[in-house]
């Protein structure tokens, strides 16, 4: 059984800041956030260094086979015109063959792609076709915050999830939440920004088990789903769909190659839920620049590993960090995908800050020039965290540890 037939379908771009992927309800934090932003400008005024490990915004260059399928698309004259907002053909065929390759999930182009502009179009659309106004969502914490925040911009209701490896413990907490709340969607982002956790397709089938049972739609946000460390993909989240579940997942290249300026996403799976975005998407936009959706074609249908070279300097980079951070007394989860570092700060830097994960974030800031994203903002039970993003050469990295061992 289609199990999105139970529900009731109903009918961007990259921020200036990472702060400003905040649930909107929380204009509170936003606030305490704000001196954040006007201490580090100050520094840049005064000619003091600043260490950016706030925002996975890479700092790589795209692969070249790409660039020059961009340049030689924009001298076409014709790709000047309108797209297609479902996205063209071929690169809906691009997403297929990715995951056909690379996954091992079969999709058809013409029902089970909606080329989206970035992943938070394609989430921000799931969602409105999924929920009406008041609904709860189950998001999984730690959550990237701009999943709370597309939640709340739909109006629905976030109930947070704390989430675990361990399948056996997963699925428990899991109908616990779904038993409590009634919530008909739960929203996931693995591999995990900001932990870098990944599961195996076990874990994927016992979740979309219970979800099955309890007519639950799955999203997952499949960003990182190429990164993991081990050399191979992660299993993606349509696995669930082995179990009866209905689910559905959002591809992204931003971060993979490079290319989050481009705004290049998926929403793929359901062909029921795929087909609604697509309808609300021919309502609200053309579609991606013809050049970019070319050449994104070619990052997907490569022959070879254009994410691997990136994979590997994005391991090289967190582990320099992880060793300095560790060296320091920070406790450091180990990341088995992605860009960044999910780490907990030792109580003496609490004691020394004065408060929680913003307050040692701003002493950092002050002592060293170290901008880190506080743990707060991926739900106040990580206010013990900073995440750091890996989005700066291994010898910068290197310095950022000298820097920390000095506080």
């Amino acid at each position: 059984m289609n199990m999105a037939s139970s529900l009731s379908l109903v009918s961007s771009e990259a921020p200036t800041s990472w702060y400003d992927l905040l649930d909107p309800h929380q204009a509170g934090l936003h606030d305490r956030l704000e001196s954040l932003r006007a201490i580090q400008h100050g520094r840049v005024l005064e000619g003091l260094p600043v260490y950016d490990l706030s925002m996975v915004n890479p700092d790589l260059s795209p692969p070249r086979q790409i660039l020059d399928r961009l340049l030689e698309s924009v001298t076409k004259t014709t790709n000047h015109r309108y797209a297609v907002s479902r996205g063209v053909r071929r690169l809906r065929e691009g997403f297929a063959v990715k995951y056909g390759s690379r996954f091992g999930v079969s999709l058809h182009p013409d029902t089970d792609v909606c080329v989206c502009l970035g992943s938070k179009d394609a989430l921000f659309h799931a969602l409105r076709v999924l929920t009406r106004p008041g609904d709860p969502v189950i998001v999984a914490t730690p959550s990237y915050p701009a999943h709370p925040s597309a939640v709340s911009s739909v109006g629905a209701r976030v109930v947070r999830w704390s989430i675990s490896a361990e399948e056996g413990a997963a699925a428990a907490s899991l109908l616990d939440i779904i038993k409590s709340s009634h919530a008909r969607v739960l929203l996931l982002n693995l591999p995990s920004n900001p932990s870098g956790m990944a599961v195996s397709p076990s874990w994927w089938r016992t979740i979309g088990a219970v979800c099955a049972r309890h007519h639950v739609v799955i999203i997952n946000d499949f960003v990182y789903g190429e990164m993991c460390f081990s050399g191979n993909a992660a299993p993606s989240g349509l696995s669930a769909r082995e179990s009866g579940a209905c689910c559905v997942e959002v591809y992204s290249l931003s971060k993979a190659y490079n290319v989050p300026g481009w705004r290049v996403g998926a929403l793929v799976g359901d062909a029921e839920i795929v087909g609604a975005v697509a309808r609300l998407k021919s309502h609200a936009d053309y579609g991606l620049f013809l050049p970019l959706q070319y050449a994104a074609t070619v990052a997907l249908t490569a022959s070879e590993d254009l994410v691997r070279p990136t994979v590997g300097i994005y391991e090289r980079r967190l582990r320099v960090l992880s060793q300095g951070l560790e060296r320091v007394g920070w406790d450091v989860t180990s990341p088995a995908a992605g860009a960044c570092l999910w780490a907990q700060f030792p109580h003496r830097l609490k004691e020394m800050a004065g408060g929680g994960s913003i307050a040692v974030a701003e002493f950092l800031l002050k002592q060293v020039g170290l901008v880190a994203t506080p743990g707060v903002v991926f739900g106040e039970d990580c206010d013990g965290y900073l995440r750091f993003a890996a989005v700066t050469s291994e010898e910068r990295l290197r310095e950022v540890s000298g820097a920390l061992s000095r506080v």
